[in-house]
């Protein structure tokens, strides 16, 4: 008799005799306790024979195995007590199956759990009829998921079962109450039942509902021009959506997700340029529901010809949504993404980082596709060439004019997209008023509408205001609808239905003398059409500034603007430098009605601004109060951190920061009118006679709005006194305060 006796491999009887022989063997020749009974024999069973594992057809029941009163279990035994055709681990009968005394625990951890005595008869009974212990009736639905549960509910009714078997006397006196132990077995099942939820992949939420899922478009789309395409079969179990412009996020079932062509769509959306922002699970009724939504029939009607248009229809909506006055797409050779800002209230943040190929794709498809008819310098996109053009876009229920301006760059290009209004019908005119001007600044533009002849500057920086005022003046005209009024852009850029406007477009390869010489030649043609009001964009050179000035001097009204950054600088710049115009027409009463020069200001949040005096140096509060006269305790600054009122999520500054302290902008302005001993000095070209005399027709301080003889720095200081503009930026973005000239007032004070 070998070691290894007991559990030598058993062969069928259908090998031949001796197989039948060697499988007899271990029955007939051996006494051990290694031997154990032949299936099916029906004979006693002997206790002492060590169980075999056995190859059979049917489930046997294993015997128990003998051992000694307090002897600890071992893996052999367990297995050993296993069932052979399920060899999973189960220690719920393993006080049974070892025979242990029940007045004696095996372990410290149970000490209260004593096992009844096991009645062998009824065991070799149910094993040689092949019948389990109990049947599926008896064991509870929520345990029939798991073949562990299956069998510790089995057992565990097989081990109640027997109990009542067991004589009364057999039972120990410190044996618990068979209620205490049904309890025991019922806690173990509900361990075992909350065990057994369903779990997700790690990582992944479940999306429970196609309605919780916001989305602009989807990518798996049967079609020709769908992003991702998939098979039929998979769409049945994927769906991948575009939440923003080269951001997708993607919805799959738990068996998908687990499948070989997963990963494989995962990298084809890299390879179109889209992140792959989240991934969710979902049932297959939740993503049939997804590609169902009205939302995508009514997007995939039309006619994309590619994802790149809606690429930059996102952007535009976006930059709509947040308010934004300017996009700049900044491409860089030297960078792996594109970075795209807005400009909301007079700063720059970072909205987005998007792929190079993406935006190549996005601005060539728009401007090839996108742009208005003889707006365009060029027929496509050229990033290596200066190219403006215009475009129409819709944007959720509003339209919007978009004046596309694009420039090659060293190591890369800019394109300056300018959101304008675009709606004809519903026009939205932004007048003076609104905008931020004091009585007596109202009082002059008012005066304005009202000249024959003339022409009226606006001067000031990019982005300023010039062109909204410059329309609002001429939608101000009390007679318009008697009026002819004409106006020349290049080009144009707010709808203006009440007047003839001429756009004029510019070719990728016309220098800027031809483009001059087209826009003369417009205005010529216009001197001969009857005009009675006349609005020019800009003064560029020489020539269109010789016809406005023909223009003005012959009785026709004309507004324009000039870059400039004063309102002396514009006569500086009309009677010098490139303009060049005669001296005597400069210093004509006739010639210039006012000038202008003016800038935005970002508007504090009411909400949470915070107090000047806790946040600036004192010797800045000192200057503001010895030096102009101001009252500082109404002042206040704003706040980097922001709060729910102002706070843009969405857009960071490029250290990281979220926009927010400021709700809109206010305009700071200088305006005058020009008079007889203001011209005197300016013929003589003593411009700094001429500024004395304009700034020394002050008669209040700074704290009041009486903005006459008052520069576009005094008339900040003013709104910074009444706590809406922060005093900060007056120093950082127009002039040191200890830098600032002041001038004396008519009656030669100062401010103290």
């Amino acid at each position: 008799m070998s070691l290894f006796n007991g559990i030598e491999k058993d062969e069928p009887s259908s090998r031949g005799i001796l197989g039948r022989l060697r499988a007899l063997r271990a029955g007939f020749t051996d006494e051990s306790p290694a031997s154990m009974p032949i299936a099916g024999a029906g004979r006693k069973e002997d206790t002492d024979r060590e169980p075999r594992f056995v190859r059979r057809d049917k489930p046997l029941k294993a015997e128990s195995v003998d051992t000694k009163p307090g002897q600890p279990m071992t893996l052999g035994m367990r297995l050993r007590m296993g069932d052979v055709t399920d060899v999973e681990a189960n220690d719920s009968d393993a006080h049974e199956a070892a025979g242990v005394d029940p007045a004696q625990p095996e372990a410290p951890r149970h000490p209260a759990r004593v096992e009844p005595t096991i009645d062998h008869a009824a065991e070799a009974q149910r094993a040689a009829e092949n019948v389990p212990g109990t049947t599926q009736a008896d064991v509870p639905e929520s345990a029939m998921a798991s073949p562990v549960m299956r069998r510790n509910t089995a057992e565990s009714d097989e081990s109640r079962g027997e109990a009542h078997d067991v004589a009364p006397q057999a039972m120990p006196p410190t044996q618990p109450a068979e209620g205490m132990h049904e309890a025991h077995e019922v806690h173990a099942q509900a361990d075992v039942v909350s065990q057994q939820a369903e779990f997700l992949p790690s990582g992944l939420r479940q999306l429970v509902a196609a309605d919780a899922l916001g989305f602009k478009r989807i990518l798996s789309e049967r079609g020709q021009d769908a992003t991702l395409r998939i098979t039929d079969a998979a769409r049945r179990e994927f769906v991948a959506v575009e939440v923003q412009a080269g951001m997708a996020i993607v919805i799959t079932t738990r068996t998908f997700h687990e499948s070989a062509l997963y990963p494989t769509y995962v990298k084809d959306l890299e390879r179109a340029d889209i992140k792959v922002h989240e991934e969710m699970i979902a049932t297959d009724a939740v993503i049939a529901a997804i590609y169902a939504t009205e939302r995508n029939r009514s997007a995939a009607i039309l006619p994309e010809s590619s994802r790149a248009i809606g690429t930059f229809r996102d952007v535009a909506e976006a930059a709509h949504a947040y308010g934004a006055g300017d996009i700049h797409f900044e491409y860089r050779d030297f960078n792996d993404d594109v970075e795209v800002r807005f400009r909301v209230n007079g700063d720059l943040y970072t909205y987005r980082k998007l792929p190079k190929a993406l935006v190549r794709r996005a601005l060539s498809a728009a401007y090839q596709d996108l742009v208005a008819r003889n707006t365009n310098s060029g027929e496509t996109f050229q990033p290596t060439a200066s190219q403006s053009a215009m475009i129409p876009l819709v944007v959720h229920s509003d339209i919007v004019n978009i004046r596309w301006q694009s420039s090659p760059l060293v190591g890369g290009f800019d394109v300056g997209l300018r959101l304008l209004d675009g709606n004809f019908r519903n026009l939205k005119v932004l007048m003076p008023e609104q905008m931020g001007l004091q009585t007596s600044q109202l009082r002059i533009v008012q005066a304005l509408g009202n000249v024959s002849g003339g022409v009226t500057v606006f001067t000031g920086e990019t982005g300023s205001a010039k062109s909204t005022l410059l329309r609002a003046m001429s939608f101000m005209l009390a007679s318009r609808d008697l009026r002819k009024q004409f106006a020349v852009n290049e080009p144009s850029e707010y709808p203006q239905p009440w007047l003839s406007d001429i756009s004029i477009p510019r070719r990728p390869d016309e220098t800027d003398e031809e483009a001059n010489r087209k826009c003369a030649e417009v205005i010529r043609t216009l001197m001969r059409m009857d005009p009675d009001d006349v609005t020019v964009g800009e003064i560029r050179d020489r020539v269109v500034a010789g016809l406005v000035a023909e223009l003005a001097l012959t009785g026709h009204p004309v507004r324009t603007t000039l870059h400039a950054d004063s309102a002396i600088g514009a006569f500086m710049r009309l009677a010098g430098g490139r303009l060049q115009l005669p001296m005597d027409e400069v210093s004509s009463e006739k010639f210039i009605n006012a000038v202008a020069n003016q800038k935005l200001i970002p508007l504090l949040c009411p909400h949470c601004k915070v107090p000047a005096r806790d946040v600036m140096p004192a010797a800045q509060i000192e200057t503001l109060e010895r030096k102009f006269g101001l009252d500082t305790s109404k002042m206040a600054c704003r706040d980097e951190a922001g709060c729910e009122h102002c706070r843009l999520k969405g857009l960071f500054t490029r250290a990281g920061k979220v926009a927010a302290g400021t709700k809109g902008q206010t305009l700071a302005m200088e305006i005058f009118r020009p008079t007889l001993e203001f011209l005197d000095r300016v013929a003589e070209r003593d411009w700094r006679g001429a500024e004395s005399v304009w700034r020394s027709a002050r008669t209040t301080g700074f704290d009041t709005d009486d903005m006459t003889g008052k520069t576009i720095y005094e008339h900040a200081l003013f709104k910074a006194s009444q706590g809406i503009i922060d005093p900060r930026f007056i120093d950082t973005a127009m002039r040191p305060f200890d830098e600032y000239r002041i001038f004396a007032d008519r009656d030669g004070r100062l401010p103290s």
